[in-house]
């Protein structure tokens, strides 16, 4: 393993196991050492050194599953988007600023860009990674250059309310934009309106999106609707291509122009044939709030989606179902999600002011390992029962107060910590014995060799 390998493995026990050292010291050995994916650098290199501690065996996670990175922004976030290098995420705030953050430190990047007055709802960057262009609720639309934070020009003016989509053409010529009931196009160099404005929709556009081959807008609107127009003449092509039953809050084309896939107010994620704009399998169904934001993954097998109920979720486009439990953390709406180029990590935003990105390990081809929650309970099987000298479980009451809290504590008797179990691994608890289970049908912890309580500095091997 390479040292930016090491790195970034010590980065994922960092960010997985954390608040469980900083809670208590002694735990790095107890509770953050055994749960440490069996392919990782720290286990392969520590993990025999300290035989008595919680031992999985069954079920071990080869590799790490799933990492969130936090950044925050000044207000909260309405949009993102990430540079085609990779390195870069460009966020929009409510307090109308936008700043670009480093994805690896979590480090801002310059000062954050003032010029709109109002929040920023859209994002883009051009495909050459060299411009941002930003819509507004002031009604304005900006361009940046994103190397040196400068204005390009003068705010692009023509919508009669806030901006709420932008997207630029491959070749970087042209600017599409939408907010009110109308779709306009501009010239990305001049800032000049190319054709009048697109009509037909009869409510709020919410999104619109170009084709990767750069020749059709695809709007979807507040009317139900989702529509195709010709790029270069404004023409409508034919009837809306959908009609939903509810508002269409976003939607997204795949790389390959083959697969649209939108999010709707009734808390569905659709996968179309961009061709017919015939359902490709049943809705995505799981969120239970309006669906704000969708992203498709560059080999159009994933879609991830951001929801007003708070949570990320990344989808199956072929199987049409959730990959994972859905990636909580955020405390309020997730207004945008985005995948970085290379499919690897998911990158959310949300109106509680920070970002969160989210790494997706790939395995077998871009099969995602993702770990799923599951139950604990303590059985009554003495294989692997809770053994020790320590005096840590003396005069201990019931089996039942060896549940663990809501932060995944197995507390003793006067609140003694024995043992933190990832939050992964747990949700629901029943507790008839005293060796710990975990039901995903194959994990399970072996505690007769704990070292655990006041004898917790014996877990080391004795040299």
């Amino acid at each position: 393993m390479h040292t930016s390998d090491d790195a970034r493995d010590a980065q994922h026990f960092i960010q997985t196991f954390g608040t469980t050292v900083l809670r208590s010291t002694p735990h790095l050995y107890l509770s953050a050492l055994p749960f440490a994916p069996t392919q990782s650098t720290i286990f392969r290199k520590f993990a025999a050194k300290f035989p008595r501690t919680p031992r999985i065996v069954a079920g071990h996670v080869a590799r790490w599953s799933l990492r969130e990175n936090r950044h925050h922004g000044h207000a909260g976030v309405m949009s993102i988007a990430i540079s085609p290098d990779r390195r870069r995420i460009v966020c929009g705030s409510y307090d109308g600023m936008i700043q670009v953050w480093d994805i690896e430190t979590g480090e801002a990047l310059g000062d954050p860009l003032r010029g709109h007055s109002e929040a920023v709802r859209c994002l883009a960057i051009s495909s050459n990674g060299k411009r941002i262009v930003s819509g507004s609720n002031d009604h304005t639309i900006r361009v940046w250059d994103l190397e040196t934070g400068m204005a390009l020009g003068s705010p692009l003016r023509g919508h009669t309310t806030y901006v709420l989509s932008i997207a630029i053409s491959p070749d970087g010529q042209r600017i599409v934009s939408s907010g009110d009931r109308t779709i306009l196009v501009w010239d990305a160099q001049t800032g000049e309106r190319l054709i009048p404005p697109l009509e037909g929709h009869t409510d709020v556009v919410r999104s619109v999106t170009i084709s990767p081959n750069g020749r059709h807008i695809v709007s979807g609107s507040d009317d139900a609707t989702i529509r195709v127009w010709d790029l270069m003449t404004g023409e409508a092509l034919g009837p809306p291509l959908r009609e939903h039953i509810d508002a269409i809050l976003f939607l997204t084309i795949s790389p390959d122009g083959k697969r649209i896939a939108f999010g709707s107010n009734d808390r569905i994620i659709q996968v179309l044939d961009a061709e017919t704009g015939e359902a490709v399998g049943a809705p995505f169904q799981g969120h239970t709030h309006r669906v704000w934001s969708v992203a498709i993954s560059a080999d159009g097998k994933f879609i991830a989606s951001g929801s007003l109920d708070k949570t990320v979720r990344v989808w199956g486009v072929e199987a049409g179902n959730a990959l994972c439990t859905p990636l909580q953390g955020h405390t309020k709406a997730v207004y945008s999600v985005a995948f970085s180029p290379d499919g690897r990590r998911v990158v959310s935003g949300s109106y509680d002011t920070t970002i969160r990105v989210w790494d997706l390990d790939s395995v077998n081809n871009h099969q995602l390992l993702i770990s799923g929650r599951s139950a604990i309970c303590f059985s009554s099987n003495p294989t692997h029962a809770l053994c020790s000298a320590s005096s840590f479980l003396q005069d201990s009451p019931a089996p039942a107060s060896l549940a663990p809290n809501e932060e995944g504590w197995v507390e003793g008797p006067e609140v003694h910590l024995l043992l933190r179990i990832p939050v992964d691994f747990h949700q629901s608890v029943y507790i008839p014995g005293d060796t710990l289970v975990i039901p995903s049908h194959t994990l399970q912890l072996d505690l007769s060799h704990f070292a655990h309580g006041t004898s917790w500095s014996n877990c080391r091997a004795a040299r």
